[in-house]
């Protein structure tokens, strides 16, 4: 379990670093995104994404190292998921999604009935 606690606590680091960087300089590595109202979505979302991450590493670490017990291990857990989930629904900038988005093809027609 350690192993995925170190992963984990370094996409939580960099993607606070990330966050942090977005929101600092308006600019996104990369250049794709250049709209200043998806450039500081993309920066909270970074940094919520990162203190799901790191809420979680925070939580197990605790438990392991005797400073608080399984108790409040678990609302760390939900405060993490909670994190993560406004980081999905209410700040996920749309254009993460459009890859997924199906386009309406032009003249589709079907010719299988």
């Amino acid at each position: 379990m350690d192993g995925v606690n170190i992963a984990m606590a370094l996409m939580g680091l960099g993607e606070l670093s990330l966050g942090a960087y977005v929101l600092v300089t308006g600019k996104v590595p990369g250049g794709r995104v250049t709209e200043a109202g998806q450039i500081r979505r993309l920066g909270v979302v970074s940094i919520l994404f990162g203190g799901f991450f790191l809420l979680q590493v925070i939580g197990y670490l605790g438990v392991r190292l005797g400073l608080w017990s399984q108790g409040i291990r678990g609302p760390v857990l939900l405060l993490a998921f909670a994190v993560g989930t406004i980081a999905l629904v209410k700040y996920s900038p749309m254009f993460l999604l459009t890859r997924f988005r199906r386009r309406p093809e032009r003249n589709s027609i079907d010719h299988h009935g």
